[in-house]
């Protein structure tokens, strides 16, 4: 199952409406230019919902606007950017650095209490190895034990201290991925 299939399933589990009536989902994409954040946006755009997306300059503003998306212009920096466009959304997708724990606090703490859905994108190098950074020769596979990385900013804010605030935080790790996203000019 996709993420957009997942995520839509989801949602139409968590309205008190008929569920035969197909429900439009208001979505913030961080790093809605880039590959993995376009296209989770495009996709959604695709499927029927209305998608803003975090963008830093005009030339990817004009792109995603070209794709359907409402671009939000800010950086992960400008808390006060992804507070008032998480607040507006009715699911938040950090699709941008995993690692700045900032940006993600800030969309957090307008969605506690809400019940709305936070999806926060983050590279299997949270359960990597200790190798920091060395060349080895091991073999990785499906039997190799995990090793949780504690340094990541992803556990904080996903796991045990929000426990008990009505927010539906899901952490997405999605494969290795390099690609210039929908933003051609890089």
């Amino acid at each position: 199952m996709s993420m957009v299939a997942w995520l839509q399933a989801r949602w139409q589990c968590s309205q008190d409406q008929d569920a035969s009536r197909r429900q439009v989902m208001r979505v913030l994409c961080t790093a809605a230019s880039g590959y993995i954040g376009g296209s989770i946006a495009v996709a959604l755009v695709t499927a029927g919902h209305e998608v803003s997306g975090l963008v830093r300059s005009e030339w990817s503003a004009m792109q995603v606007r070209s794709l359907g998306i409402t671009p939000a212009h800010g950086t992960l920096d400008d808390v006060d950017v992804l507070r008032a466009a998480a607040m507006r959304a009715d699911v938040v997708i950090n699709a941008a650095s995993s690692d700045h724990e900032r940006s993600a606090l800030a969309m957090l703490q307008v969605l506690d209490g809400t019940g709305k859905t936070f999806i926060h994108t983050s590279g299997s190098s949270i359960v990597g190895t200790q190798s920091a950074g060395e060349r080895v020769d091991d073999v990785f596979d499906e039997d190799t034990p995990l090793i949780p990385s504690s340094g990541r900013a992803a556990p904080s804010f996903l796991g045990h201290e929000g426990e008990c605030r009505p927010t539906r935080r899901s952490p997405a790790r999605p494969p290795a991925a390099a690609s210039r996203g929908t933003d051609s000019e890089r």
